[in-house]
């Protein structure tokens, strides 16, 4: 459909809960559209994920997008794009994981993240049938963090120690 605008804070929009999709019509397939439409052109930083707050709408819509090394390329990053309406998690590991995250709607800001490894998530697709399926690694954590947005939470609130700008995150020594 087309490309959006990305809110920013400290606008708050981004703080509100968003509405449970009831029927997947014209609309909603317009919004995810958008929603694909706006990520695919994210650079400088590449999204990961983005949510339908992100975009202006108050609904729970977001697209995550599950990156991969191309089979018949192994030095080549691949990603599919998936639609989520309504997604829930329905379990999660006890084990988690804390690692870096950014976000497109908090500009040059990253921080360290406690998220669930692995987690079980029962959404519907934009063909408006019911999907459950798991995610571990990079994928939950990406979940995790556009169920947030969908719920008014920015990664910034979870941070644990304080968060750093885009030129530190890119000094430092990933040793640490």
């Amino acid at each position: 459909m087309a490309v959006k605008q990305i809110l920013t804070v400290p606008n708050d929009f981004l703080r509100k809960k968003t509405e449970k999709v009831k029927t997947v019509d014209k609309n909603i397939l317009n919004i995810t559209k958008d929603l694909i439409d706006t990520i695919k052109v994210a650079k400088e930083p590449e999204g990961a994920g983005l949510a339908a707050t992100q975009i202006g709408y108050s609904k729970r819509i977001c697209a995550v997008r599950n990156f991969y090394r191309d089979p018949l390329n192994s030095n080549k990053i691949i990603s599919e794009d998936i639609i989520l309406i309504n997604p829930k998690i329905i379990s999660r590991s006890k084990e988690t994981d804390i690692d870096w995250e950014g976000c497109l709607s908090v500009p040059n800001t990253y921080g360290k993240v406690e998220r669930y490894e692995k987690i079980k998530v029962i959404a519907i697709n934009s063909e408006g049938n019911e999907v459950k399926f798991r995610a571990a690694g990079f994928l939950a954590r990406t979940i995790q963090h556009e169920i947030d947005h969908l719920d008014g939470i920015l990664f910034t609130d979870r941070v644990i120690g304080k968060a750093i700008t885009e030129e530190e995150f890119d000094n430092l020594n990933y040793e640490s």
